[in-house]
C-alpha cells in the first residue's frame, strides 16, 4: 500500500516558509510583468517604460512583451503567474490531497511552458526577459518542491474545475478591461501627439545618412516626414523597429524620407562603448556600407532576418556574394562607418533603438498607431 505523502500536511516548517516565499515572488513578479505588458502595449506618453527590466539589448523585457507570445487573445500570460502562485496560497488552507495533486499537475504544465518560452526567447528573440527568467526559476523551484516532498499526483474533477473557473473568469475579466483600453486609444493617441508637439526639436544630423529606408525626395529635409534612425543590427527592438519603417513607408510613400544612422552597441567601432557587446554589429555595419546605398535596403532586411543566427561567417559569405570581402576590412570602411556614428553625439544617444521624427527625439519601439498619430499631425499641419 502506498502512503500518501503531502507537501501541506507533513511539510516542515522550512519548506513551508521557502514555498509561501517562492508564490509571493511569483505573485509579485507577475504582478510587475502584468503592469509592463500595459505600459508597453498601452503607452500613455512618450517617455520610455522598460524601468527596472531593461539592462540592454539582450536583457530587456520590451522584446518579450512585444512577441506574440506574450499575450492570448491580447491578454497577457502573466496573469497565470499571479493565479498559480494564489492557488498554492490556497492549498495551505486547504490542505487537501485532490487539490495537491491536481496543483501538482498544473505546476508540471506551467514549468514546461517556462521551459518553452525561455527557449523561445533565446533562439526566436534573441533576447533574455530578466523578470521573466526570475519566473521560470520559481516555477521550476515550485515544480521541485512539490515533486519531492508529495507523491499526490492525479487530477482530481472539483479542483480542476475550481481552477479552470477561477482563471476563465480573471482571463474574461482582463480581456474585457483590455477592448474597453483600446476604445480609448484614440484619445491616448492625441495625449502622444500633444507631447510630442510638446518635446524639444533637436534639428537633423549635420550630415545626411546615404543610407536610407525609405526615400521621397533627393534632399532628406524636403520631405514632409523626416526619420532618422540610430540601430545597430544586433539589437532585437531594432529589428522590430526596421519591421515598422516598411509599414511606416509604404502607409507615407511619396511623403516620407527614413534614413538610418549606424549605431552599433559593439566596442570595435563605436567609441562610446567600453566592454564587449554586440561584436558583430560593427562588421554588420561594414557590410552594409560596403555595399552600398543602392542595396541598402535589402543588405539591411537579410542582416535583420537572419538576425537569432547571425555569425561571422554569415557576413563573411554574404561579402563574398556581393563582392565586397576586401572592402569590409579596410580601414576606410571602418572610418566612415565611425564618422556615421559620431553623427548621434548632439542627440546624446546611449541606447538603441532612438530615432528622430522630424527633429523630434523618441527611444525605444512605440506602438504604430502611435507613430500614426504624430505623422499624420505632421502632415496635418504641414498643408
Amino acid at each position: 500500500m502506498i502512503t500518501t505523502k503531502s507537501v501541506y500536511r507533513e511539510g516542515t516548517i522550512n519548506i513551508h516558509a521557502l514555498l509561501m516565499l517562492i508564490a509571493a515572488a511569483m505573485i509579485g513578479v507577475s504582478i510587475y510583468l502584468t503592469n509592463h505588458y500595459f505600459a508597453v502595449k498601452f503607452p500613455t506618453g512618450l517617455d520610455t517604460v522598460s524601468g527596472l527590466c531593461d539592462f540592454g539589448s539582450f536583457f530587456n523585457c520590451d522584446t518579450a512583451t512585444n512577441s506574440a507570445a506574450s499575450n492570448i487573445a491580447g491578454v497577457p500570460i502573466s496573469i497565470f503567474g499571479i493565479l498559480i502562485g494564489i492557488f498554492i496560497f490556497v492549498g495551505f488552507a486547504l490542505k487537501n490531497d485532490d487539490m495537491e495533486g491536481t496543483l501538482f499537475q498544473v505546476l508540471a504544465v506551467n514549468f514546461a511552458g517556462c521551459v518553452l518560452l525561455f527557449l523561445y526567447s533565446l533562439i526566436a528573440l534573441g533576447s533574455l526577459c530578466p523578470f521573466c527568467t526570475v519566473y521560470y526559476i520559481l516555477s521550476g523551484l515550485a515544480f521541485y518542491i512539490f515533486f519531492k516532498y508529495s507523491n499526490n499526483r492525479l487530477i482530481a474533477p472539483i479542483p480542476l474545475a475550481s481552477y479552470a473557473v477561477v482563471t476563465a473568469l480573471v482571463f474574461g475579466g482582463f480581456w474585457f478591461n483590455i477592448n474597453s483600453i483600446r476604445e480609448q486609444a484614440s484619445k491616448i493617441e492625441q495625449s502622444v501627439v500633444g507631447q510630442f508637439r510638446a518635446l524639444p526639436n533637436l534639428g537633423k544630423p549635420a550630415k545626411d545618412s546615404p543610407f536610407r529606408i525609405a526615400s521621397a525626395s533627393e534632399k532628406f529635409e524636403d520631405a514632409p516626414i523626416q526619420v532618422t534612425m540610430f540601430s545597430d543590427f544586433q539589437c532585437p527592438a531594432c529589428k522590430m523597429i526596421s519591421e515598422q519603417a516598411h509599414q511606416i513607408a509604404s502607409k507615407y510613400a511619396g511623403k516620407i524620407n527614413i534614413q538610418y544612422v549606424f549605431y552599433p552597441l559593439d566596442m570595435n567601432c563605436n567609441p562610446a562603448i567600453d566592454r564587449p557587446f554586440h561584436d558583430l554589429a560593427c562588421k554588420g555595419a561594414y557590410l552594409a556600407t560596403c555595399v552600398g546605398p543602392e542595396k541598402f535596403a535589402k543588405v539591411h532586411d537579410d542582416i535583420f532576418a537572419n538576425q537569432a543566427n547571425l555569425t561571422g561567417e554569415w557576413l563573411d559569405n554574404y561579402a563574398k556574394k556581393e563582392g565586397v570581402t576586401e572592402c569590409i576590412t579596410k580601414e576606410e570602411t571602418k572610418k566612415t562607418v565611425m564618422d556615421l556614428i559620431s553623427q548621434s553625439n548632439p542627440f546624446n544617444v546611449r541606447s538603441t533603438p532612438t530615432i528622430l521624427i522630424n527633429g523630434v527625439k523618441i527611444e525605444g519601439v512605440r506602438p504604430l498607431n502611435q507613430i500614426y498619430a504624430i505623422m499624420d499631425d505632421i502632415l496635418k499641419n504641414a498643408k
